[in-house]
């Protein structure tokens, strides 16, 4: 373009207003106009920085990508500029830029841009609200989406360990269904017989006595199929395989065959072997909803529902919901867990949603370290007006070259979409907003994340 047009241009863009005409003009001297096509990437997220671009016409978007994914960080129209950060900070882009339209920009080399900022003061002034919004909408965008992943993944983790007693409670309530049918066919059968009222209301003793007692422990499988065939032999098999199935043994026998007549005793059999069997199915369905609620409990507790921001923490209940909640991570590996904690540990006054958090980090952190086989140590001890919450690993240790950078944004030593989705330095800022102190010790066989917060 013309150095006159460029001149015209340039003067509109409000970044650029503390610059003199002489500067405009050299400005446009030193740059040139571009076009993208609608489509068109202007960079990719991670290139180095050499140029300083301006919007004159169309549309520009800029998006960061997160756990795979492109999210929108920011969009540019005409007089919105790029690149300043990331050439005076020397680093490199931190999104990737695209035209939505047909787009002009007008680009400037790095060189020049340094050069015009650093003897214009009041034009460095300009570009630093800018640099706020960026870093701002990154961090957000970040902090969002890893806060979404984490709860995707707490929520995985759930629904793994609510699996198995919720389909061991569904197994229940079908089995007490088929006890409930072969109760009520025996007994008719009994009944059928002729035997007494008397006789009837004691059959339905023994079947309650028989229901309610705790079953024996079950046999092995040898020791049970020889148990069935010396009972078949004497009762039939399918009296001696209901009676197996019951674990119940030959005085429970003798107390049937001395209250019902010996027509009735098979089915008198059959009626309190069910009775028996449907007491083990409802502590297994017990045993099964008890495990559901407690882990309900366990995710309440975690995000301390109906509480408000800030609140009467007690630190061992947050560390055994997310201990409980992680659970499943650990379910095929050979790590061990140990809670070493203080019994007078005081209460903290802070945010327990929050600090939950920071447990799920810092133990899905070690979880990694120590990989399938382990020893991972929470600890608690009061010290002094602060309470210290350690988590340790034996894994591998961090670098001696990374510990100063592990709590610095969107470091990390993961691959994309691996760990809990909150970053060391999310977990440092909601430390430090409830008034502690995040800190690591780091050697092989020793990694020591500890976390100090203010009594009361």
């Amino acid at each position: 373009m013309a150095d006159s047009v460029a001149t015209n241009r340039l003067r509109d863009v409000a970044v650029l207003g503390s610059l003199d005409d002489d500067e405009i003009a050299r400005l446009a001297a030193a740059g040139r106009e571009r076009r993208l096509a609608a489509g068109e990437y202007l960079f990719q997220q991670g290139d180095r920085a050499n140029a300083f671009h301006v919007v004159l016409d169309g549309q520009l978007e800029t998006t960061r990508e997160v756990a795979g994914e492109q999210v929108l960080l920011m969009a540019h129209g005409p007089g919105g500029f790029l690149g300043a950060m990331a050439l005076l900070t020397e680093t490199s882009y931190r999104g990737s830029t695209f035209a939505v339209d047909e787009t002009t920009l007008f680009e400037l080399d790095g060189e020049e841009l340094r050069r015009l900022a650093f003897t214009h003061p009041q034009l460095l002034r300009q570009f630093l609200p800018a640099f706020e919004s960026v870093s701002h909408a990154v961090k957000g965008v970040e902090r969002d989406r890893e806060k979404l992943l984490a709860v995707g993944k707490l929520a995985a983790g759930l629904a793994h360990e609510l699996n198995n007693p919720a389909a061991a409670a569904s197994r229940a309530v079908a089995t007490l269904g088929e006890y409930e049918r072969a109760r009520q066919a025996a007994f008719a059968e009994v009944a059928a017989n002729g035997e007494s009222a008397e006789c009837l209301a004691a059959l339905v003793c023994i079947g309650a006595a028989a229901g309610a007692e705790p079953a024996p422990e079950p046999l092995d499988a040898l020791a049970e199929s020889d148990r069935e065939d010396e009972l078949a032999e004497t009762l039939g098999a399918e009296v001696a395989a209901a009676l197996t199935e019951a674990r119940l043994g030959h005085a429970w026998i003798e107390r049937v065959c001395a209250t019902v007549g010996e027509d009735s005793v098979s089915a008198g059999l059959r009626f309190v072997a069910a009775c028996a069997s449907a007491g083990i199915v409802r502590a297994e369905l017990e045993q099964a909803t008890t495990r559901i609620a407690d882990l309900v409990g366990a995710v309440r507790n975690y995000s301390y529902l109906d509480q408000g921001p800030r609140q009467t923490v007690d630190i061992h209940e947050g560390l055994e919901s997310t201990l409980e909640l992680l659970a499943h991570k650990l379910r095929d590996r050979r790590v061990e867990i140990v809670r070493d904690f203080d019994a007078d540990l005081p209460t903290v006054e802070a945010s327990g949603s929050e600090l939950n958090q920071v447990w799920t980090n810092l133990v899905d952190n070690a979880v990694d370290a120590v990989g399938d086989e382990g020893r991972i140590v929470v600890r608690t001890r009061a010290q002094g007006a602060r309470v210290l919450v350690e988590v340790v690993d034996d894994g591998p240790g961090v670098p001696q070259d990374l510990q100063a950078r592990v709590f610095d944004a969107f470091f990390t030593t993961k691959p994309v979409g691996q760990g809990a989705g909150l970053g060391l330095d999310i977990a440092q800022r909601i430390v430090v907003r409830n008034r502690g102190e995040l800190r690591l010790e780091s050697e092989p066989g020793d990694t020591r994340f500890q976390v100090l917060l203010p009594v009361g």
